[in-house]
């Protein structure tokens, strides 16, 4: 498990990023396109109770079309979805896209897409991601591990953990598998709950501890404070709908919809260990899976100590609860100040500046 160059480590992935920072417009908010390469299997899973998404339902298993041109996670709650088209828009002038019947020339890129809950946080009048958003985001694109950005850009640049404890934002890691398979995982984290305990120590820690992963707990007293401040200030309200955690997991196995379906299934698993609570009535958590193809899911069917088909799968399962583990970790450890635009409200913290050396610990593992 490494931080590398996360789902850029896949090869044929793309990824841009487009937002704006800027009270006067009420902006602080994003979006990132996650582009794929042709012939990629598709697969989704909500399990949030407040989701903000866009086409998911064109990813479920026995549905016409069984893939994705790309996958948009955006800001802007439900009016960040408009991104999602222009996206659309960037890839249709490219000829990419399903073939419409008796059209010729004519395709319909399939462009799912969630949302995070991030309005209001830029200020007043509350400026969500557009169709222009998403076509800067496309135009920005990139491939290769050096495409890779994290922290607070695209669509983690408005993102909150804890109900305001600390700062979220965009994360991603990467797993070779003893199976030669690479998965990936890319998240923005916007969660209810946290990542870490008043502690100073990683709900996830234990997971990381099984790659041999060390990230130390950083009981600082900033930390400290910042649980105790929070706790007093949210005494007896009721939790803001202002969450969700959204993310894509990314493998080059070559998987069918139902196999990249349970891919998005089992990686819930790994948001659960980083985030507590996780999947309330007040997050929409939604995970894309993508599988490229590139790699058969049985290398050498039939070679003597070959695993067989459903254990490469289970192989492929484990590490995607794991490393979306890693990505949303590295989302909210990522996360900095604002370097751009007017003076912004009040905005958490990021971890980096309570933690120091857990996050040095953790920026280590590239």
């Amino acid at each position: 498990m490494r931080r590398g160059g996360g789902v850029c480590e896949i090869d044929g992935v793309g990824l841009g990023h487009a937002g704006r920072i800027d009270s006067a417009a009420g902006a602080l908010t994003g979006t990132t396109a996650l582009i794929l390469p042709p012939g990629t299997t598709g697969g989704v899973d909500v399990r949030g109770g407040g989701p903000a998404s866009h086409e998911t339902e064109l990813l479920a298993p026995g549905t016409l079309t069984a893939g994705c041109d790309a996958i948009v996670l955006t800001g802007g709650s439900a009016y960040g979805l408009a991104a999602a088209h222009g996206v659309q828009a960037g890839l249709a002038a490219a000829g990419r896209g399903f073939p419409a019947p008796g059209l010729a020339g004519v395709t319909v890129p399939l462009v799912p897409a969630a949302g995070i809950f991030d309005l209001g946080r830029g200020g007043a009048p509350c400026l969500p991601p557009t169709i222009e958003t998403g076509q800067a985001a496309y135009a920005n694109r990139l491939t290769g591990p050096e495409a890779v950005v994290r922290g607070s850009v695209g669509g983690g640049i408005g993102a909150w953990t804890g109900r305001g404890l600390l700062r979220g934002g965009l994360g991603s890691a990467v797993i070779d598998t003893d199976t030669g398979h690479r998965v990936a995982a890319i998240a923005v984290a916007n969660p209810m709950g946290t990542v870490i305990a008043p502690t100073g120590r990683l709900h996830a820690a234990e997971v990381f501890a099984g790659y041999g992963i060390d990230v130390p707990a950083d009981d600082s007293a900033a930390l400290r404070e910042r649980f105790a401040a929070l706790a007093a200030q949210t005494a007896g309200s009721p939790p803001p709908a202002r969450n969700t955690t959204i993310a894509a997991v990314v493998t080059d196995a070559q998987l069918d919809a139902a196999q990249a379906h349970r891919l998005a299934q089992s990686a819930h698993a790994g948001l659960a260990r980083a985030i507590h609570p996780s999947h309330t009535l007040f997050d929409g958590d939604t995970v894309f899976a993508a599988a490229t193809g590139a790699v058969p899911l049985t290398r050498s069917a039939g070679a003597p100590g070959e695993a067989d088909d459903t254990m490469v799968l289970a192989q492929l399962n484990i590490a995607a609860a794991d490393v979306l583990s890693a990505a949303i970790v590295d989302a909210v450890i990522s996360a900095g100040d604002y370097a751009e635009g007017a003076p912004l409200p009040a905005s958490p913290p990021p971890l980096r500046t309570v933690c120091p050396q857990l996050a040095a610990a953790w920026q280590s593992l590239d």
